[in-house]
């Protein structure tokens, strides 16, 4: 868990990244904001003890976390959505619905998950988004593209939870792999992200 304002600290080597981007050889400038849970708390929802978020049958507070993030979005006019860990699984949550549409419309143009797991409550809606994807219901360019960063040395979410939830984003998903563990991709392995970005974006 954690304060808006801290993880836009944290973002500083992703926003360092993805500063230098063109569209159409005219420099374009992202601008990043965050927001704290409803919670008030640092954690988008709690579940038993003893349990973790790819474990768990249900979450206290994830529904007014959604409607927060997507309210957010919309009054803000966000093209891009990233999250971690927990962050990341709601991310996939709300990516999952606007593609969907069993949410809001909203102008999400990518979305970058860092850390992230199946979120076992919402394995229905992703499974859904899969399952569109792989009989040919749901057209490829519907898809939100997704970028995935995923360490081998995770010890917090499952490396295998991690390349689960990025199926369900296909054709459009990709995968960052990085050293660092259970955290954000360091400053050396940003490039790809800083592509990622500049080729979703418009």
């Amino acid at each position: 868990g954690g304060s808006a304002g801290a993880f836009l600290a944290r973002l500083s080597p992703v926003r360092s990244a993805t500063a230098a981007s063109y569209k159409d050889w005219r420099p374009t400038a992202f601008s990043y904001s965050a927001i704290d849970a409803p919670s008030g708390e640092g954690t988008w929802w709690t579940y038993p003890a003893g349990e973790r978020s790819f474990t768990a049958s249900s979450y206290e507070g994830a529904e007014e976390s959604i409607d927060a993030v997507e309210k957010a979005i919309v009054e803000g006019d966000f093209v891009g959505l990233l999250g971690f860990s927990q962050g990341a699984m709601l991310a996939a949550i709300v990516a999952a619905r606007a593609t969907l549409g069993e949410g809001p419309k909203l102008p999400l143009q990518f979305a970058i998950m860092c850390g992230g797991a199946m979120p076992n409550p919402y394995r229905p809606l992703l499974d859904r988004l899969r399952q569109r994807g792989e009989v040919g219901v749901q057209p490829p360019d519907s898809v939100l593209p997704t970028l995935h960063c995923i360490s081998e040395s995770d010890r917090v979410n499952p490396v295998e939870l991690g390349r689960e939830l990025a199926t369900c984003f296909a054709p459009h998903a990709e995968i960052l792999y990085h050293d660092a563990g259970h955290q954000l991709p360091p400053a050396n392995s940003l490039q790809p992200l800083a592509a990622f970005v500049d080729r979703w974006s418009q």
